[in-house]
């Protein structure tokens, strides 16, 4: 390749935006030819040195503008009025067509959302899953965020770093600048060598179990398991520690939570002192053949039902623990998410639905739930809630 001068550093480095309405060939091929050019003025080293950041403040300025383009039709095309995006007090996109006149909510736009999710974790759902899951996200966030933080640290140089590190895990898009820039400045305001300080071994511990006892068995999150892991940060960790961490949820959403959670930062993980693994629901871990379980929470099992032939030829559900017979969990309720209405259930202890009490009766060493329908051919779900 010939060599080329550095591109020089523009007497103003972020001026406000404008339109270029310019002719390409329309085929995808040139399209590619031209992104890859236009893609060179995002790297620091293709500018000017002059012994200061201009480079890379240039470099990040056109970063925002080229990540805005809409290669499919052009998202800025001259007459037409521009699209205005903000969120809401509740955190949803919006956007306007009619230069903020009205606002619609939008938010199969925002990146959280619409961002191609990575591919399941191969082995089996469940605990195990969960545990190594968390730790790796906590060992991402400690070794690609906090591990980058430095004491002089600029709130320009804090969203760069939040927006590379966030662009690996959801593909952001302009308006998404936005609010990066906003959850910079936040950060920034509390005084990174205090947050440094704050973000302690202890700190991550809990951020571990908070990730661990909220994450899907599959590990995945959704938009409420992920409101639920910023309510557990606000109240399980203190001071400084505790903005900085949620405001990284909130620019993950759901999308770069589960990206997170799947992009392989561990291989093992000890999620043994985590509280929700103390609970009764944790130590129901098997249906011995009998169905599956597709869900569990802290208080809370779900298991899908299976075609069983013995003693009976029709769906069945079991659930068995750990725990022995005489150390039962009580369950306050037993919930039939799909499927017609019980015909018999045996084996479990606590309150069934009428208000009876039976002793479990399928071994003396361990607690068990049966679930059957009358004769049914279909596949029923079940939702056993236990007391906390």
């Amino acid at each position: 390749m010939p060599y080329r001068q550095n591109f020089p550093i523009p007497a103003v480095i972020d001026p406000p935006k404008t339109c270029l309405c310019i002719q390409i060939p329309n085929h995808p091929d040139w399209k590619r030819v031209i992104a890859g050019n236009l893609a060179e003025l995002q790297y620091w080293f293709n500018w000017e040195r002059t012994g200061d950041m201009s480079g890379a403040q240039c470099a990040a300025v056109w970063k925002q503008v080229f990540n805005s383009i809409d290669w499919s039709d052009m998202s800025c095309c001259c007459d037409g009025n521009p699209i205005l995006f903000r969120w809401s007090s509740d955190g949803v996109l919006q956007q306007s067509t009619d230069d903020g006149a009205t606002w619609e909510d939008v938010p199969q736009k925002d990146p959280r959302n619409s961002s191609t999710e990575f591919p399941p974790v191969p082995g089996d759902d469940g605990a195990d899953k969960k545990c190594v899951a968390a730790t790796g996200m906590v060992a991402l966030i400690k070794s690609q965020v906090s591990g980058n933080l430095t004491d002089d640290m600029s709130s320009y140089t804090l969203a760069q770093l939040l927006h590379d590190w966030v662009n690996t895990l959801i593909q952001t898009s302009n308006p998404f600048q936005a609010l990066i820039t906003i959850a910079a400045n936040q950060i920034f305001a509390l005084v990174i060598s205090a947050l440094r300080a704050a973000l302690t071994d202890d700190v991550y511990d809990t951020l571990l179990c908070i990730f661990d006892c909220n994450m899907g068995d599959d590990a995945s999150f959704d938009d409420a398991q992920v409101e639920q892991v910023r309510t557990d940060i606000g109240d399980q960790i203190s001071g400084v520690a505790t903005l900085f961490l949620q405001q990284l949820v909130f620019l993950l959403g759901a999308v770069g939570m589960t990206n997170l959670a799947r992009a392989g930062g561990a291989t093992e993980g000890d999620c043994s002192d985590c509280p929700c693994n103390d609970s009764c629901a944790a130590h129901y871990n098997d249906t011995q053949g009998i169905g599956t379980i597709i869900d569990s929470g802290s208080n809370y099992v779900t298991i899908q039902s299976a075609f069983f032939t013995s003693p009976f030829s029709y769906n069945q559900a079991r659930l068995v623990s750990d725990l022995s017979s005489g150390s039962c969990c009580t369950v306050t309720a037993i919930e039939l998410l799909t499927g017609s209405s019980y015909g018999t259930a045996s084996g479990f202890t606590g309150v069934f639905p009428d208000g009876q009490t039976t002793p479990p009766t399928i071994g003396a060493d361990y607690c068990a739930f049966q679930f059957e329908l009358d004769g049914a051919e279909s596949p029923f779900t079940v939702k056993i809630t236990f007391l906390t």
